[in-house]
């Protein structure tokens, strides 16, 4: 029973890693304008 609890543990944080990291690279697609003043010329 408790291998069975540790499997269904480590499944679903697998998935929970899994959605969390695709999310980031949804968010990292975003890429807002840099600000003239930090700007290197």
């Amino acid at each position: 029973m408790k291998k069975r609890l540790f499997t269904l543990f480590a499944a679903l944080t697998t998935i929970l890693a899994a959605t969390v990291a695709s999310s980031a690279c949804v968010w990292t697609v975003y890429q807002p304008e840099e600000p003239a003043c930090l700007r290197e010329e």
